[in-house]
């Protein structure tokens, strides 16, 4: 029901910007309020089947992981709630299916600032590059301990035996990466 009143007024507001036509009687015979009662009906409909058929490929393909545009994740359409940079390694590992070495983590230095200074509320650099070097710190723990919120996060999120292909696993001093089939991960 949200959906659909977000799409009416999304209609609404961009009605004064359609072009206008003086008279829809001398192109279609109708009246001022059956034209507009028409356009609302089509509008409606094709807003419908966009629904339909994104809440088909939900059910078609259950599990999938939905980052919006402001970078918040979704998992079945529950938004992981997490820190910012722990949601900022979740999305960099969510960025490399191949998997990340945590001792290389410092390769991934520029990426992993990248996405925490858009997450986080601090717009300092030095602040920002302070916290992303403590996770690139292999002596630090940081790094471990950001992973373990993640996986406790998605464990509470997720039923038990679909928990594992959201998770950051690996075996130890090998790639740790999330399991997931890339074509679930949706990245509007």
């Amino acid at each position: 029901m949200n959906d659909w009143c977000i799409l009416a007024l999304h209609f609404l507001s961009i009605r004064d910007s359609l072009p206008v036509v003086e008279d829809p009687g001398l192109l279609y015979g109708v009246s001022w309020e059956e034209y507009e009662t028409r356009e609302i009906v089509a509008f409606v409909e094709s807003a419908r089947k966009e629904v339909s058929k994104r809440a088909e490929f939900r059910y078609k393909n259950p599990g999938v992981v939905r980052i919006s545009k402001t970078l918040r994740i979704y998992i079945e359409d529950k938004e992981v709630k997490i820190r910012p940079m722990a949601k900022s390694i979740l999305l960099l590992f969510l960025r490399h299916p191949e998997g990340i070495p945590l001792k290389k983590i410092s390769n991934y230095s520029q990426e992993l600032s990248s996405l925490y200074g858009r997450i986080s509320r601090s717009s300092d650099r030095r602040i920002i590059a302070g916290r992303v070097a403590k996770i690139e710190d292999i002596f630090n723990n940081e790094l471990n301990v950001n992973i373990a919120r993640i996986n406790a996060a998605i464990n509470t999120m997720v039923e038990s035996p679909d928990a594992a292909k959201y998770r950051i696993e690996g075996e130890a001093g090998k790639c740790k990466k999330i399991p997931i089939d890339r074509t679930l991960v949706i990245w509007e």
